[in-house]
Formats: structure tokens, sequence, C-alpha cells
């Protein structure tokens, strides 16, 4: 059987009037079996429905925050020691026989003192939460799905000093997960970010995974229509695995 996944940043904070349309749009439209979702809301339907859905939201100034949902699949949270609950969620299930971990990231920006604007430092500190879980010292080894806006890009380096970004990725891969698209020999990069204040086809929406199950992907690609710009400044990506 095939397993369609999707992540995309909602963009709740921008985008609130067509947040429900956008919500429509992402159930019906893209019709994806798992969704992994950041900056966003769920509606008050899904919101009652805690045996598909696992979501947080970021708290002091911020409603809204990262999540899983899957209407096919029942999903099981799973908390670590962390100051960035609703920046990630993780959930569990099982389809069939597989076990997946599932991980929705949003690559939060610091929005005061000296790291104001860098959305890297986090992504860092974040990696470092999740080693014990990467490295199989929590329940063991796992398929591991890692998806979302990770306000992460080779890209940015090459427009200020030093390679931070380039490193967050190699962590990344020394962990043992591989990017979905350059498993599929993607070129790079994939715009899914439209920038309102720049022409660059930014890519810092993502999915990376355990190396057996990324042995399994069949295809993963960028969603770009018209009500997607509609509701979103970002893309889904949506990918499929073979179970």
């Amino acid at each position: 059987m095939n397993l369609r996944i999707a992540t995309w940043n909602m963009a709740y904070p921008f985008y609130k009037s067509y947040h429900k349309d956008a919500w429509d749009y992402l159930l019906n439209e893209i019709d994806a079996d798992i969704i992994l979702f950041q900056e966003a809301r769920p509606t008050a339907y899904l919101n009652e429905d805690d045996k598909h859905l696992v979501w947080n939201e970021i708290g002091d100034n911020r409603s809204w925050g990262s999540g899983i949902y899957s209407q096919k699949y029942e999903l099981k949270e799973e908390t670590i020691k962390s100051d960035f609950k609703g920046v990630f969620s993780i959930a569990n299930t099982t389809i069939g026989v597989i076990d997946l971990t599932l991980i929705s990231i949003y690559g939060l920006i610091e929005n005061n003192g000296p790291n104001k604007g860098f959305a890297i430092t986090n992504l860092h500190r974040i990696l470092s939460d999740l080693t014990g879980l990467f490295c199989g010292r929590i329940n063991g080894k796992r398929n591991i799905i890692l998806g979302g806006d990770l306000n992460a890009s080779l890209q940015i380096d090459q427009k200020q000093k030093g390679e931070s970004h380039k490193i967050f990725f190699e962590r990344l891969e020394d962990f043992g997960l591989k990017d979905a698209f350059k498993k599929l020999n993607k070129p790079y990069p994939l715009q899914t970010l439209r920038h309102s204040k720049s022409k660059v086809k930014w890519q810092n929406d993502y999915f990376f995974l355990s190396e057996q199950i990324s042995n399994r992907i069949v295809d993963c690609a960028v969603i770009e229509n018209e009500s997607i710009r509609r509701y979103s400044d970002h893309n889904p990506v949506v990918m499929t695995i073979e179970l």
C-alpha cells in the first residue's frame, strides 16, 4: 500500500480569515493519510478528535503551533523534555506491522535579544533535545518521519556569514535522517516559500526520514496552485511512501 503524507505551514498568524478554508482544502483536496502542520490551529471539529490529532500551541503571544493529524490512523502523543513544546510535536502510530514516529517541526524565529531574527539557533537546540530519540535511547531504533517548515536553507548561508544552516543539515544526516528530495534526486532549491519581501525562490519545507523507511519513498512533490497562494505563503509538500 502507498501512504501519502503532507507537511504544510498554514501561516495562521497572517492568513486567519482563510484558515478554515485552508483546512478544508488540505483535508479534501490534498487528501493525505497523515498531515504534519505548522503555524496552525486545528478547527473545532478536529480538536474534538483526540485519537487522531496531536497538537500543541506554542503559547505566550502565539496561539498556534505544530501538530499531526490523521483521519485514518490513531495517533499517540509522545513528549520529551524540551522548552519547545508546540514548536515541535511528536506522534506515534502503527500502520499494519510498521511503527512510525512522526515529528512536525517549525523553525521558530527568535523575536528578541541578540539572536532576534534567527531560527537556526532554535533549530540546533531542538536537534539537541531530540538526540536521545534519534539515537535510539528512547524506546529503541525507530522509523522516523520528520517534516515541516524549518526556516532553514543552504540559500541563507549564501547571504550571511558562516555555515550554520549547512551544519544543521549535516547534523540531521549524522542522525541517519535522509532528505526525501535528495533521495529522489530532485533539483535544489524547490521553492516552498513565497516571501513578500524577497524575489528568492526559497526552499524552507522538507521531509527527513530514517534510513530504512527512506528507501520506501515513491514520490515527494511541492504542490502549487492558486488556492494555495490564497491560503498561505508556503506550499504544501506531499510525500508518498510504500509500506
